[in-house]
């Protein structure tokens, strides 16, 4: 006898076959494989309180940020990782938890080798207005350039910023720890034009949080008692240093002129614990 679809299915479920899936927005595992293992290490952490939950597999190619959020409005997807502002944490539910504990605040500048004594005499963000900077004009911080009076040249398609800063269109181009040590200083190859500037640091707050539809209170809450629990445990400290502790050695902030940006964070935002990452 065939048993109907709908009964099969309900079935499938009750019996455990059907794992419950978390759809994560974005889900490029090469790009995204640490907040990627923070979930699992999350998910983990709570199956006994919670039961269990699995990322689902990547279909497609991730989309643009905002039409990300956009399927995280609709529930198209449960789960998104953004920096936060004003409308962000009005119309989702965020956890206001950085998930970087302040790392993608600290920006390394990409150059071309034959510029190094020109950045060798930026002593201060005036200096740094006589140079003109590259970026993508999609992403989260790049209002941050005309808020700081800081010349750029924005583009629509970043994937073209390091042929761009080759080809001198601009003078630098400023690029989270992990970010420049992927794309330029560990792969000198690739663009062996360019180098990471060794002397300079720009620093302003960018958290990125973990961004939940406003129907799911359940689930934030299972990601808020999560956070707690492998920050207490040790693991968030083990998993953040074994994906960027030797980029943040060879970075040597401390040995760095920091040039500190004006922010347009929302005020109030707590801020983010680098304290067992960041050398005074």
């Amino acid at each position: 006898m065939t048993l109907p679809r709908w009964l099969l299915a309900g079935l499938l479920l009750c019996s455990g076959l059907q794992a419950a899936e978390l759809r994560v927005c974005q889900h490029d595992a090469s790009r995204y494989a640490y907040r990627l293992e923070l979930i699992r290490l999350i998910l983990e952490r709570t199956t006994a309180t919670h039961g269990e939950l699995h990322v689902a597999a990547a279909h497609g190619v991730d989309p643009p940020q905002e039409r990300c959020l956009a399927q995280l409005r609709a529930g198209m997807v449960d789960l998104a990782y953004v920096p936060p502002n004003a409308e962000r944490l009005r119309d989702l539910r965020m956890i206001p938890f950085d998930l970087h504990a302040g790392m993608l605040g600290y920006r390394l500048l990409l150059i071309h080798r034959e510029d190094a004594p020109s950045f060798a005499r930026v002593q201060s963000l005036d200096d740094l207005r006589l140079l003109r900077g590259g970026f993508g004009s999609q992403w989260s911080d790049f209002p941050l350039f005309a808020l700081n009076r800081l010349p750029v040249v924005g583009s629509s398609h970043p994937e073209n910023l390091l042929a761009m800063l080759t080809e001198r269109r601009f003078d630098y181009y400023h690029r989270a720890l992990h970010e420049a040590w992927e794309e330029v200083g560990d792969h000198p190859e690739r663009h062996p034009e360019l180098m990471i500037e060794p002397g300079l640091a720009l620093v302003y707050p960018l958290p990125v949080y973990f961004a939940f539809n406003r129907a799911e209170p359940e689930l934030r809450q299972r990601f808020e008692e999560g956070l707690s629990l492998i920050q207490a445990d040790g693991s968030f400290r083990e998993l953040f240093l074994r994906h960027f502790g030797e980029q943040l050695r060879r970075s040597q902030l401390s040995q760095r002129r920091l040039l500190i940006l004006q922010s347009d964070l929302p005020e109030g935002l707590p801020a983010a614990d680098s304290r067992f990452w960041l050398q005074p």
